[in-house]
């Protein structure tokens, strides 16, 4: 560094932005607070709604065994596990979601320090050798960011001292749990990227693959009985032509149910034509006319009862599944 010109400006505002993220995060820890729907539309109608029902049921949470109290908000991770494995064990929904959360937080932690410290030592070296006011004042914004960035991560570290690998290594098994317990971020995630989630996990889990088959098809009928366009989204890129994902592989191929989700999933989009009409097109080219009549029924009822005839996007943009409400 020789000059603050060779930082650039976006460096500031990424190091402003890691300060917004890192806080927040931190207050959700202390706050203990998590988001998330988890009841379906039980009063919805129509084969979609009965499926989605029953596959509820079968994922219904087991009664609460004697695991402890929970945790109270910002306990370390480390203390706090045991007591959180066993309820979210036990069917607690509230539990699995602070496992898998709190997990992928202290996962990502070492990165997110590296990254902290980079910025930090950037501005630090372009401050010694501002002299344009304007320069200077530029550098001070981002210096105060930096510096909640590092009381941020203090907080973050206290978090996440002392978990192990044992402890990490459950990320995909507790976001598959909250999952299936009904949490719609878990969810969503979950259905997007199985246990690729966490990826090198699977050399010691590979059964993870076949549980994810196992259990896909059930989460995207509970998804859609919940009216959840995530859910909807991710199954949209595995009705791609030539899809390959995991998803795309345990929905399978049946014509019918293709073109209903599709159908489905137009519904909520914006109007203008796009590749959607296209897929539609080619899907409804295989169903005889009794089959495209019943899968017409059925996207439109399902629109209107289960999501109420809102638009995709009336819920926020569609962000990465994997993107959870702290980030």
């Amino acid at each position: 560094m020789t000059g603050a010109e060779s930082v650039p400006l976006k460096r500031v505002r990424t190091a402003a932005a890691i300060a917004l993220a890192l806080a927040a995060l931190v207050a959700v820890y202390l706050m203990g607070r998590h988001q998330g729907r988890t009841a379906a539309h039980e009063d919805a109608q129509g084969p979609v709604a009965a499926e989605g029902q029953a596959a509820a049921a079968t994922l219904a949470p087991a009664a609460l065994a004697a695991a402890g109290a929970a945790p109270p908000a910002g306990t370390p991770l480390r203390r706090a596990f045991p007591t959180l494995q066993a309820r979210a064990d036990a069917g607690d929904l509230a539990a699995a979601t602070r496992l898998y959360r709190d997990l992928n937080q202290c996962r990502s932690f070492a990165r997110r320090e590296r990254d902290v410290r980079r910025y930090s030592d950037e501005l630090l070296a372009a401050r010694a050798n501002a002299t344009d006011p304007r320069q200077r004042e530029t550098l001070r914004a981002g210096l105060e960011a930096a510096e909640a960035n590092e009381r941020a991560l203090d907080a973050l570290r206290a978090q996440c001292q002392g978990v192990d690998d044992a402890m990490l290594g459950s990320l995909a098994a507790n976001l598959q749990k909250a999952a299936l317990l009904g949490e719609p971020y878990a969810r969503a995630c979950y259905l997007a990227r199985g246990p690729g989630f966490d990826a090198a996990a699977l050399l010691d889990h590979p059964e993870r693959i076949s549980a994810y088959r196992g259990t896909a098809r059930a989460l995207v009928e509970r998804g859609i009985a919940d009216g959840d366009w995530r859910v909807l989204e991710q199954l949209r890129g595995a009705l791609e032509p030539g899809a390959d994902t995991l998803l795309a592989a345990a929905v399978g191929k049946d014509a019918a149910q293709r073109y209903r989700y599709l159908k489905l999933f137009r519904l909520g989009a914006p109007p203008q034509p796009g590749v959607t009409d296209e897929d539609l097109a080619m899907a409804a080219a295989k169903l005889s006319p009794t089959q495209l009549a019943d899968a017409e029924a059925w996207a439109t009822r399902t629109f209107n009862q289960n999501f109420h005839g809102r638009a995709i996007d009336a819920d926020g943009p569609l962000w990465d599944p994997c993107v959870f409400p702290y980030e």
